[in-house]
């Protein structure tokens, strides 16, 4: 979403921290897409406190497998984009400038804004056009099409969808979540927010340094902030951690790794606690996953780091350049064909034959690595078949 750091635009950093973070974020970006394809793939679990089977039973690993891999920790995914976003929108970003502001908002008008309108566009016109299809071939009443255009409109754009109404605040009002038309770019929308707000939090970093960021992690952790659509306080305070981290010149990964006795043992001992309360589907479960998705979250850097200097992994350029089409796809409902994601749980349900939990795991864990490397061959057909089209549509990738 966001490009790298070079080192040849560090001023404050030595270019060896430089060089090792930017690998290090871009190591992550294609896990943490496969982790945003996990929490869609939403498994029918129940928290371990009120499980009525065996852990060690073929229920009992579908269901611990499940709560892991959608509701725990592929929830650190879009808050390590946000930290990443705030981090390298100021990086290098000493003085307020204006025309500084305007370059960077204009770049983010190419790899955020004009891909986010045309993901939310174009399905919703494909489904008007089957829609239209249905009344000329099938005699459809028209109604359905003049409901969508008249009640849904920009909303396609905004809030055309509203889920997780269930979750409280510390002050017990109930809370919710709302997403454009291609559901997974919500978390574009409240970054496109965030971003155009720079100037802001800019001066708000400026003027409370660290005292911002705990007022942020603690309206964070407690749910009371704003409850308008798209000023998501999960975008506003990773944003702005990374912001502060980048104005101040800290290294997010020689940050993560020098307090790497706390983050990993908190990491671990939430990341036990979070897995029995399934998530944020319990009130303890609710309080808990904040404190570890931040733990999470640094704790990703120090693995990252660690896999580059010990074992030279290396960031795969390709793959790196396909999350955006990967978030923006995987769910898209396309008309008689539907999503991605949705399509390859069918065919693998049918591929493995069975109704036991055992085979629900299989297909649970190879149904998210399949439709990314399928949306990646989607992406490879169209940058050979229309490669203009497909720069807009991948954000100038």
């Amino acid at each position: 979403m966001e490009k790298s750091i070079t080192p040849s635009e560090s001023n404050e950093l030595p270019s060896d921290q430089s060089e090792l973070l930017s690998s290090a974020i871009d190591l992550l970006r294609f896990p943490l897409a496969l982790m945003v394809i996990f929490i869609h793939t939403t498994p029918q679990v129940v928290n371990l406190i009120d499980a009525d089977f065996s852990l060690f039973s073929g229920r009992g690993i579908y269901n611990v497998t499940g709560i892991i891999g959608s509701h725990v920790l592929a929830y650190i995914a879009v808050p390590t984009f946000y930290l990443i976003s705030g981090f390298l929108f100021f990086y290098n970003f000493d003085q307020w400038s204006w025309s500084t502001y305007r370059r960077k908002i204009r770049s983010r008008i190419k790899t955020l804004f004009i891909p986010y309108i045309l993901w939310n566009l174009l399905p919703f016109l494909l489904l008007l056009l089957f829609m239209l299809g249905g009344v000329l071939i099938k005699d459809n009443p028209a109604d359905g099409i003049i409901q969508q255009i008249e009640e849904k409109n920009w909303h396609i754009f905004y809030d055309y969808y509203e889920w997780d109404t269930t979750t409280i605040n510390w002050l017990g009002e109930h809370l919710r979540m709302t997403g454009p038309y291609d559901l997974p770019l919500w978390f574009i929308r409240d970054l496109i927010v965030v971003t155009l707000l720079t100037p802001v939090i800019y001066y708000a970093i400026k003027k409370f340094k660290i005292c911002l960021v705990l007022f942020l992690f603690i309206a964070y952790v407690s749910k009371i902030w704003i409850l308008t659509p798209g000023f998501h306080i999960t975008a506003f305070f990773y944003f702005s951690v990374g912001a502060y981290m980048a104005l101040n010149g800290i290294n997010i990964v020689s940050f993560a790794r020098k307090y790497k006795f706390l983050f990993i043992p908190v990491c671990v001992i939430l990341f036990i606690i979070t897995t029995i309360y399934d998530g944020c589907n319990t009130v303890i479960g609710q309080n808990l996953h904040p404190f570890f998705i931040c733990s999470g979250v640094f704790t990703a850097f120090i693995i990252s780091s660690w896999c580059i200097e010990k074992w030279n992994v290396k960031p795969n350029r390709f793959l790196v350049s396909s999350c955006f089409f990967i978030y923006a796809l995987h769910t898209i409902d396309i008309p008689l064909l539907g999503s991605p994601l949705g399509g390859t749980n069918r065919v693998l349900h049918l591929l493995i034959p069975g109704t036991s939990a055992i085979e629900d795991t299989i297909c649970y864990i190879l149904s998210p690595f399949i439709t990314a490397f399928l949306c990646i061959a989607v992406l490879m057909l169209s940058r050979k078949l229309l490669p203009n089209l497909t720069l807009l549509f991948s954000g100038n990738k």
